[in-house]
């Protein structure tokens, strides 16, 4: 691992608190589901609208995104999006009007990627060497595990001890834009004014890619599989999993929140730290995510039939969420793995994200839907069920794209062929 002093250090702890918070304070209406709802007046349906507005913006910013990474400093795209965020989290406190609250969560999705994922991806990334790429990226969420869980706890304290849930939800989004603001303010002392390079990269890093050569690499479409299927076990468990245990369960709104937390928040920690270190154990990193898919979909078939003893379902809950973590901790690592350069990873970091990301559109008003016909029709787990009978397809799907990236490996190591080396120099 590169020297890894102070300036280093700040500048990978801005970088883990700026995503830490960019993609806490939107979703805030999953951990405090039942809160949030009665807070703004809204169903599952509309709170399926808001997910979907946000998720939309993500997907048509990540190319955007890989763009600007390119192109502007990280501590200028960084500080950006902390400044914004700081602005749109005091709105989000001051209005409960469904339009307002649709045009923050636009302006959450463009600020959240165009300004800060490949930025963050990129910055990470050249901290690292080809070695410790999973610890790194682990370590990452590792501590943006630790700056969600300090913030969710003190967000949880807020609404308990507020009078109603529309004054804790308040309250609640002051305090998160006064943290972004803070940290505003060590951006702007702290990230360096031209990005950091690994020694190892700094001739590879002033190589050009162009869309032409990030869409002919075969690598970059085997990673938009694996990490579409890992996303979208983290995200969809992730946030139904605490309402399920409201809805179905019966569990207190209060303990579900509690227990929100530790599966949001604690459990990225551990995953983070766990995660790095099991996937770079693997000289196969395909071979590590193919047994993380297996008991991912394991545990989601125990789920389906577990309802009726309340503390095995939440062991459960806790373990999906632990497993599928590892997975969203460690999916970037396999860019070496895949035969992805270096140099493309700005570009190619924006255009596997806008594919791997895209079903984040309509996931949200899918499962709203699901649960709103289901809790009409006086079965509200019929809706959870159906949910994790799609997130056990997700799971299988991904087995599937870790074959893939296991040949992919393969193919790099042993092959000397001229195609697999064209694939990773760009047109001249």
């Amino acid at each position: 691992m590169k020297n890894f002093g102070f300036k280093n250090a700040m500048v990978f702890l801005i970088l883990s608190a700026t995503v830490a918070l960019a993609y806490q304070l939107p979703f805030l209406r999953f951990t405090f589901y039942d809160q949030f709802a009665a807070a703004y007046q809204l169903s599952n349906t509309q709170i399926g609208v808001l997910a979907s507005a946000l998720n939309l913006t993500y997907t048509f910013c990540y190319p955007i995104g890989g763009w600007m990474a390119d192109r502007f400093s990280m501590r200028s795209m960084i500080s950006t999006t902390l400044a914004a965020y700081a602005v749109l989290t005091f709105a989000f406190a001051m209005t409960t009007n469904f339009t307002a609250l649709l045009i923050i969560h636009f302006l959450y999705g463009f600020f959240g990627i165009a300004t800060l994922w490949s930025a963050y991806l990129k910055g990470i990334r050249n901290l690292a060497n080809e070695d410790n790429q999973s610890k790194m990226f682990g370590g990452s969420e590792a501590l943006r595990g630790v700056i969600q869980t300090l913030m969710g706890f003190a967000f949880l304290a807020i609404v308990g001890l507020a009078a109603t849930p529309a004054a804790g939800m308040k309250v609640l989004f002051i305090f998160g834009a006064a943290v972004c603001a803070l940290f505003f303010v060590l951006a702007l002392f702290f990230l360096p004014k031209t990005d950091i390079k690994h020694e190892s990269q700094a001739v590879v890093n002033e190589t050009k890619y162009s869309v032409i050569d990030v869409l002919k690499n075969k690598g970059v479409w085997i990673t938009i599989l694996v990490i579409m299927f890992a996303y979208l076990t983290w995200a969809i468990g992730n946030a139904y999993m605490t309402t399920y245990t409201v809805q179905v369960l019966n569990i207190s709104t209060t303990t579900a929140s509690a227990i929100g937390i530790v599966r949001s928040y604690i459990i990225v920690l551990l995953a983070g730290v766990i995660g790095g270190f099991f996937m770079d154990k693997f000289t196969y990193k395909g071979k590590g995510f193919m047994i993380a898919f297996g008991a991912i979909a394991a545990a989601l078939v125990a789920l389906l039939f577990s309802a009726k003893v309340i503390a095995i379902s939440i062991i459960l809950t806790l373990a999906i969420a632990f497993i599928a973590n590892i997975m969203k901790s460690t999916y970037w690592s396999i860019m070496d793995q895949a035969g992805i350069p270096v140099g493309m990873t700005g570009m190619a970091t924006g255009i596997i994200s806008f594919i791997a990301f895209i079903p984040d559109v309509f996931y949200g008003l899918i499962c709203g839907k699901w649960l709103d016909d289901a809790k009409a029709a006086g079965d509200i787990a019929t809706g959870f069920n159906q949910i994790f009978i799609l997130l056990i397809i997700c799971a299988i799907l991904g087995i599937g794209s870790s074959l893939l990236l296991v040949k992919r490996t393969n193919d790099l190591k042993n092959s000397v062929s001229p195609e697999l080396k064209a694939e990773t120099t760009p047109v001249s």
